[in-house]
């Protein structure tokens, strides 16, 4: 316990932000290797680049334990169940692992481990300045909230929602709205994949109604990030 609580101590903030970008950059080549058609790579894309640039200038802000946690909310928190599966996938039946091990999951595990380590070090030691205070973000973080529940359900809700409000805690408005664009940023590419692919008058009513507020909160986040200084 006394390692993990001091575990924050162990790097300065250049140190912070240097192994942030480079989790930025493994997760973009990582992303890379994933290509698919055109829309749905870049509906994947685009919103892990919004979060990385968040995560990476929440740090530079100086807002270590919030860009952690967001890295950790919102890109690697699958890596250490993945993990864990793949080394307890072993099957007396056929004498090896079900699991198809690979480089790039032993990379996400260690950063989700140090991840981890740095937020519960935060946390443990307490005083971690995070405060939820009046900001016009909040309005629009509870409509995407009610957004999301209604398209994805409760539980992709309060997932898409506490990067967003994890920046806004540590006072940054305009990483906020970003984490918030990210969450939506899938839909234009979503519609035109079904346009490019002639599918788009199979869908049903609740599809349009969706993708039309998704495009509105779009619009609204770019129009807010114009007007807020980083």
């Amino acid at each position: 316990m006394k390692f993990i609580r001091g575990f924050k101590n162990m790097f300065s903030d250049a140190i912070y932000t240097i192994l942030l970008v480079a989790i930025a950059v493994f997760s973009l080549i990582n992303a890379l290797g994933n290509t698919s058609d055109l829309m749905p790579f870049l509906a994947m894309f685009v919103p892990l680049l919004l979060i990385l640039i968040s995560a990476v200038g929440l740090q530079l802000k100086g807002k270590t334990l919030a860009a952690h946690l967001v890295l950790l909310l919102t890109v690697f928190l699958g890596a250490g169940r993945t993990f864990i599966y793949a080394i307890t996938s072993f099957s007396f039946e056929s004498m090896s692992f079900t699991a198809n091990f690979s480089v790039e999951m032993l990379i996400a595990f260690i950063i989700f481990v140090y991840l981890f380590l740095v937020v519960a070090s935060y946390l443990l030691v307490g005083n971690t300045g995070a405060h939820l205070g009046k900001s016009q973000v909040l309005i629009s973080a509870t409509i995407a909230f009610v957004y999301f529940f209604f398209r994805d359900g409760f539980s992709v809700a309060v997932l898409k929602i506490l990067p967003p409000l994890v920046a806004l805690m540590f006072g940054s408005d305009f990483f906020a709205i970003v984490l918030l664009l990210a969450g939506v940023a899938d839909v234009p590419f979503l519609l035109l994949d079904y346009i490019f692919l002639a599918t788009i008058l199979e869908q049903p009513v609740s599809y349009f109604l969706f993708t039309a507020f998704g495009l509105y909160l779009i619009y609204g986040a770019i129009i807010a990030l114009l007007k807020r200084p980083k």
